[in-house]
């Protein structure tokens, strides 16, 4: 842990001082960022059948963020992180722009296809993704409009 008498620059967090090294080595990796994707996967899904497209468009929106951040902490995967916000987020937003549930429904199991695929060609096939059956119980899915 640093210290203020390091010569590397520090930060205090409140409770300590973080190098620049110590916040590296804290950045989360897809293991922690996946659980989050997938919350809002489902709760995007459910939003789009119960056309709340303003509280779908805001799920597809943090899904980037979380996806863009996976992209700087784990680049490795960056080409199957970019291909798939471009094209299964891509035609999803397409359907949530254009309020169509049938186009959104089918870009968005397409989506989970290509995303169990894509554990699959990391090594990680025993990772399959599934909507739950039901709306998630956290959130009023009512649209405002």
């Amino acid at each position: 842990m640093s210290t203020p008498d390091s010569d590397k620059p520090v930060g205090w967090s409140g409770k300590t001082y973080l190098s620049i090294d110590d916040l590296a080595v804290i950045q989360p990796g897809l293991a922690r960022i996946m659980p989050e994707v997938g919350q809002r996967y489902w709760k995007l899904y459910y939003s789009a059948k119960a056309s709340n497209w303003v509280m779908a468009d805001f799920q597809l929106g943090e899904i980037k963020v979380l996806m863009e951040l996976g992209t700087i902490t784990r680049p490795k995967y960056t080409e199957h992180l970019d291909t798939f916000m471009k094209d299964d987020l891509g035609a999803m937003e397409e359907g949530i722009k254009a309020r169509d549930w049938e186009k959104f429904e089918v870009a968005f199991q397409q989506g989970i296809r290509n995303a169990n695929d894509y554990h699959k060609l990391n090594d990680k096939e025993y990772i399959v993704w599934k909507l739950p059956d039901y709306p998630p119980p956290d959130l009023d899915l009512t649209p405002l409009e």
